[in-house]
């Protein structure tokens, strides 16, 4: 399943409007098994957006964290299209401990759900991107490759 909704062919993204992913929806009513079908269909889905009929999002539903387990339930944060990365990570990072990795949710002007935006996608652009820029990051030996 493509969950990709846009490749801008740009490795290292300076918007978040370029990590956009759109996973599969479920609906409010039902949602948790609902979700829990997604969730055995596809092993890598962690998250699927819970929508109210007029498709707006009215919360996130998370992978359960043990095996047989209730999928989690966690609220919604939303982006606009046009923050940057880093914008974006210094939100995350504020939010309390057990929400930090809890995907952003990008909706239309009218509210409706469009897409998320994963935390882990944002951090890891972040970090591509300042690879690209300085050779020796993360490097401990420095500029050089001499021991510092």
């Amino acid at each position: 399943m493509q969950r990709f909704t846009r490749d801008h062919g740009n490795d290292s993204p300076r918007y978040v409007r370029s990590l956009l992913e759109r996973p599969p929806a479920v609906a409010e009513i039902g949602w948790a098994d609902a979700a829990l079908d997604h969730f055995d269909t596809d092993p890598a889905l962690e998250w699927v957006p819970v929508l109210d009929p007029d498709n707006q999002p009215v919360a996130l539903a998370g992978r359960p964290l043990i095996p047989g387990g209730e999928p989690r339930l966690a609220g919604i944060d939303r982006l606009e299209p046009d923050i940057t990365l880093s914008d974006a990570a210094r939100r995350a990072i504020e939010r309390p401990v057990a929400e930090r990795l809890v995907p952003f949710m990008r909706c239309d002007s009218r509210g409706r759900f469009v897409a998320i935006v994963r935390v882990e996608r944002v951090i890891g652009a972040l970090a591509l991107g300042y690879d690209r820029r300085d050779p020796t990051a993360g490097d401990p030996r420095g500029a050089g490759g001499q021991a510092l």
